[in-house]
């Protein structure tokens, strides 16, 4: 085995013993980890970007998108955390500015979030997007439709319509400078310059990683 790959691994002496009980080092520093799913955890995030998706197409979507985004990084204060297009990240414009923000681009509320994800939100007040629905939706079969085929297309996280979802907040994270690529990189920026033409593979992958 070469150097290389022993540092990668912690030695038994670096085991702490609790009782029967043998601990690695990072456990042992009493450091609580908890199991991601994607379907439980991650997936709900991107139900808003699914819609988007779904209802324009890629190309259209990623402009949509933007556009949505651009003005609403004039509301968020919080200079710690952007607007990445999840659906938590809609919490960051504080209630005190939230009517103030649909009142002064009522189109693009319309276009981006009313007609293609107004009809997931209506069963759900409790969701950090619902204060952008201002009449809820009462058709709930529509409502469990929609919210269903949603599901359906982000699944599988490892699909290509997923991958594609999964890619949007990573260009907030350029436009906002939270991002960086090293410039040896060159076929990973190449392909992000070209997407979703080109090598979708290699975005996609460095997308979900990220």
């Amino acid at each position: 085995m070469s150097e290389t790959n022993r540092i990668w691994r912690s030695k038994l002496k670096d085991h702490k013993r609790i009782g029967k009980e043998l601990l690695p080092p990072f456990a042992a520093a009493g450091i609580t980890t908890t199991q991601v799913f994607w379907w439980r955890d991650i997936m709900p995030e991107f139900l808003w970007i699914e819609s988007l998706t779904r209802y324009y197409g890629e190309p259209a979507a990623v402009k949509v998108f933007n556009e949505f985004l651009t003005e609403a990084d004039k509301f968020n204060d919080n200079t710690d955390e952007i607007l990445d297009g999840t659906v938590t990240s809609f919490q960051l414009i504080p209630e005190t500015q939230r009517q103030r923000f649909i009142d002064s681009i009522p189109a693009h509320v319309l276009s981006a979030v009313i007609r293609p994800f107004g009809a997931i939100l209506g069963p759900y007040p409790e969701c950090p997007m619902a204060w952008l629905v201002p009449k809820p939706f009462t058709e709930q079969n529509r409502a469990i439709s929609t919210l269903r085929t949603s599901v359906g297309n982000l699944f599988d996280g490892h699909s290509d319509y997923a991958g594609f979802c999964l890619t949007l907040p990573i260009h907030r994270m350029f436009v906002h400078k939270r991002l960086f690529i090293v410039n040896t990189l060159t076929e990973l920026i190449e392909a992000i310059s070209k997407y979703p033409l080109g090598d979708r593979w290699r975005v996609e992958s460095f997308a979900r990683t990220t």
